[in-house]
């Protein structure tokens, strides 16, 4: 069904509870590719997942490497963020990849779907990043031309998987300036493959290295750093939306007499509410900012507002389940007047 894009939703919820009802007959394939299709379609039904959470124990043990890969991006599409079932899968995960079983692909998708769940346990990131490096130094010796080896059956890094390892260590995760440099230069050689997802991904990144990596940024040699202001600053195509409920917050600050504007300030893909006369986002975090039955922000959401406050923006978190608890006007007017009060007494409690 996912390969054949499947819409209706009504029979997808079927099969997975007929699915689940066979359970015992469940193997890691079944179950990687059940949970990829699931995920694929944004299907959060609780009784799956926790059906894929109970059988792990037994199953997780026996899966390869691709399995491995398609599990954990599928919790993190739908922002599954199941602690026990992670840790079995990145002990699982750490054993391949001590034995270099990981392709570029796998390797590049279960290091950024750990870090986007903010799972990012010491031993496990240091065995991914090593069986990275020995990837990337491959690529670098290859010279420019590198990509081609691919048609040899030569496991080189793709864009895509470029783009996932970039994102990761210079936002989420964190590696030395050495390996970061060894990415980009190899990004920089193919940037005329980079699609306009993937340029949309590159823009924070590029916003975090220029803010936070500044002596590597000035080292690089110059090819790479004019394709670093490429992908900054080319305008990037991408659909967006404004939730009902932030459109509600727009029109309340509209009735205090609150200037504001409603534009993609960092991310071409989400709109922020910028007020001009005090250089200020508000952040309006709705249920997709959090992971699934929690009230912890997702590493992505985090990372919005970390982009923001490093491009010099006052930023005021709203959680959608706090904006929802208040019951008239007058409620959701103080709470704005009590946010942007606080907000100014610690930018002048920073000052000092």
């Amino acid at each position: 069904h996912k390969k054949l894009e499947y819409q209706r939703m009504d029979n997808m919820q079927l099969l997975l509870s007929a699915l689940c009802n066979r359970r015992d007959e469940w193997d890691g394939r079944m179950i990687a590719l059940a949970a990829n299709a699931a995920a694929h379609f944004y299907i959060y039904q609780p009784g799956f997942w926790k059906s894929v959470a109970v059988s792990l124990p037994k199953l997780v043990w026996s899966m390869n490497p691709l399995e491995l890969s398609n599990l954990v991006s599928a919790m993190a599409r739908v922002d599954r963020r199941d602690t026990g079932s992670l840790l079995m899968i990145s002990r699982m995960c750490r054993r391949c990849a001590k034995q270099n079983l990981f392709s570029q692909e796998t390797l590049a998708i279960a290091l950024n779907s750990f870090a986007k769940l903010d799972f990012n346990h010491p031993r496990l990131s240091r065995v991914f990043e090593l069986a990275a490096i020995t990837k990337l130094d491959r690529a670098l010796e290859m010279g420019p031309d590198y990509r081609k080896s691919s048609l040899r059956d030569i496991d080189v890094f793709d864009v895509q998987s470029l783009v996932l390892l970039l994102q990761a260590w210079v936002c989420l995760v964190g590696t030395s300036d050495e390996t970061i440099e060894k990415v980009l230069i190899l990004i920089s050689w193919s940037r005329k493959e980079v699609s306009d997802f993937q340029r949309r991904t590159l823009k924070t990144t590029c916003i975090i290295l220029r803010r936070q990596y500044a002596a590597l940024c000035r080292r690089l040699p110059h090819e790479v750093r004019n394709a670093l202001y490429e992908f900054e600053k080319a305008p990037v195509k991408m659909p967006t939306f404004e939730p009902r409920w932030q459109k509600e917050l727009r029109f309340t600050l509209r009735k205090m007499d609150i200037s504001a504007e409603l534009k993609a300030v960092v991310d071409d893909q989400v709109l922020d509410i910028f007020m001009p006369a005090n250089n200020a986002v508000i952040c309006a975090i709705g249920p997709y900012g959090y992971y699934a039955n929690s009230t912890h922000r997702t590493a992505y959401s985090k990372l919005h507002q970390r982009v923001l406050e490093a491009e010099g923006y006052k930023c005021m978190v709203v959680p959608y389940y706090e904006w929802a608890e208040l019951q008239t006007e007058e409620d959701k007017m103080v709470y704005l007047w009590s946010m942007g009060r606080r907000a100014a007494a610690q930018g002048r409690a920073a000052s000092d």
